[in-house]
């Protein structure tokens, strides 16, 4: 069997998608297989998951959850007799090798949760713990956040551990941005059971790249608003950047700022409003280019043209070697709009790049 270990078990995780009766001897494999693979040790990976998904403890762990999710699943059913001591075994931390069934139970930590709270409160949720043994939280977390979701039931009893998780960031490799996403979206939620300060706390202790990652994610909420954007923004992006966002100077860096440019562009209506909560932030961007198109499609720079001025003098360094190639058509449009602003001296400034290129 241990000739055939990788094999069998890829096997049994196949079938155990449509397989009709010998349950028992499905069952048998999967508890041999955890026998043959018991004491085996576990070696460092950048990814866990996909170890864990390509090793024959991962392979039956798989199977069983496949089996499982055929059945007649209700919340608060609780785990099937059969089920539950080889879940329970796999929770095990003693036995190193069954992280990578560990790491699967904790990818469907929200299912388990639903259909048996108790069981997974007392042997799965601790594994969440960053006070846990040494790989197993870094593992647990990957798992959840390699298939996130927010399901508010199961955060209020991780909340703690949830949050502790952004000073872990740079633990979680590239499961970090889910992560950061799950942090943001959550915080961008009304009457969530999480206060301003815990969240402000957390998303202020991420790396510099973790608030660049949190800034795209408020695009991407806002771009998701639809038709309802200029609620979304003054009853929810605007809160966030005020009580949550972090205030610390020093991570503006150039990405950073070139994001949250993007985002004043992305508000659209609330353009005017945006700018100005975000006017410390904006600096010179090395490439303008994609911002300076995007103000000309939505037409900002007609809608509010001091305001569309305001953000073209603060994005672009004249000294750059090459002008957005729409910055002459942006002009063009703040100056029909609002002609008073032809002398005005940021306007003739970046009418002079324009011509130092030879543009008119």
């Amino acid at each position: 069997m241990r000739e055939l270990a990788g094999s069998l078990s890829g096997w049994i995780r196949e079938v155990a998608r449509t397989f009709k009766d010998n349950e028992a001897d499905f069952f048998t494999i999967i508890r041999r297989t955890l026998v043959l693979h018991m004491n085996d040790g576990i070696e460092s990976s950048d990814d866990p998951v996909s170890k864990a998904f390509n090793h024959p403890v991962g392979h039956v762990t798989e199977a069983a959850l496949e089996w499982w999710f055929r059945q007649d699943l209700q919340d608060g059913k609780g785990l099937s007799e059969i089920l539950k001591p080889i879940f329970t075994q796999l929770c095990d931390t003693r036995l190193a090798s069954f992280r990578h069934g560990r790491i699967l139970l904790a990818r469907n930590v929200i299912a388990l949760f639903r259909v048996d709270q108790e069981w997974a409160s007392l042997y799965l949720l601790p594994l969440y713990d960053w006070r846990h043994a040494a790989g197993e939280a870094p593992a647990a977390w990957k798992g959840f956040l390699g298939s996130p979701r927010l399901y508010w039931p199961l955060l209020k009893i991780i909340k703690p551990q949830f949050l502790a998780t952004a000073s872990h960031y740079t633990d979680l490799g590239r499961y970090g941005r889910p992560y950061v996403d799950l942090l943001t979206f959550s915080a961008l939620e009304p009457g969530n059971m999480f206060s301003k300060a815990e969240l402000a706390t957390a998303t202020r202790s991420l790396p510099t790249s973790g608030s660049q990652l949190a800034a795209q994610a408020l695009i991407r909420a806002l771009e998701g608003a639809g038709m309802q954007r200029t609620e979304y923004w003054r009853n929810r992006v605007s809160l966030y950047l005020k009580s949550i966002w972090p205030r610390f100077r020093e991570i503006n860096t150039p990405d950073i700022s070139a994001t949250l440019a993007r985002l004043c562009v992305t508000a659209k209506e609330n353009f005017p409003e945006a700018r100005r909560e975000l006017k410390h932030w904006l600096k010179p961007l090395n490439n303008p280019d994609f911002v300076v198109s995007k103000l000309l499609e939505m037409k900002l720079g007609q809608s509010f043209p001091e305001d569309a001025l305001a953000f073209l003098e603060a994005i672009i360094d004249d000294k750059a070697q090459w002008p957005p190639r729409d910055l002459k058509a942006c002009l063009e449009a703040i100056q029909v709009s609002s002609p008073e602003l032809k002398v005005d001296d940021r306007l003739v400034r970046l009418r002079n790049y324009l011509r130092r290129h030879n543009i008119e």
